[in-house]
């Protein structure tokens, strides 16, 4: 498989949980833009979209699809003009980006993020009522190996987005990523 089969191939196994998921749900508003609490300074990190969002009885329901399958392949190696990645297995809505390299400065990753989450609410749904947007984006963080981390819950977002955010990476300077779901899969 190539490097873009993988990532559809990821994609589709997601949207069609997904669409399952919102199947079950006749009432209630799929893809809520929420700021949350917490330690986070920057709004753009606390920003998340919640799966789907009700009110039952009187009282909120929120809900978050807990999907349990994704395109298993072996761990690949892929060269994109001068970045080295290496594709484990991944959940779309869990997806781990993890490099050797501190940075002083995200905010290309701030730049990606706000076009990929719409925090206006411009896109239009589709024919199964999803917006086209990423749900969150965690700040990187240093790990106990001298990585930097962050991770993207892709929601309903096109893989353009995936690519975009590799060819954002890459310009960076950045010159070896890792993509998985480590904590997800193990």
């Amino acid at each position: 498989m190539d490097f873009r089969e993988i990532i559809n191939g990821q994609r589709e196994t997601y949207l069609k949980q997904l669409t399952n998921f919102y199947s079950e749900r006749t009432t209630g508003a799929k893809e809520i833009l929420l700021e949350l609490n917490g330690d986070e300074k920057e709004r753009i990190f606390k920003l998340y979209r919640l799966d789907h969002y009700e009110q039952v009885d009187g009282e909120g329901k929120p809900t978050e699809l807990g999907a349990d399958r994704y395109l298993n392949h072996e761990p690949t190696n892929y060269n994109f003009r001068q970045l080295k990645i290496e594709l484990n297995p991944f959940f779309w809505h869990g997806c781990d980006f993890v490099f050797k390299q501190e940075l002083d400065d995200i905010d290309w990753l701030k730049s990606w993020t706000k076009k990929w989450i719409d925090e206006e609410d411009k896109n239009s749904t589709d024919n199964n009522g999803l917006s086209g947007v990423i749900h969150n984006v965690t700040r990187p963080t240093s790990t106990t190996n001298n990585e930097t981390k962050f991770s993207v819950d892709f929601g309903s977002a096109d893989t353009d987005s995936f690519i975009e955010l590799i060819e954002t990476i890459e310009k960076q300077g950045i010159k070896e990523l890792k993509i998985g779901s480590f904590e997800m899969i193990g």
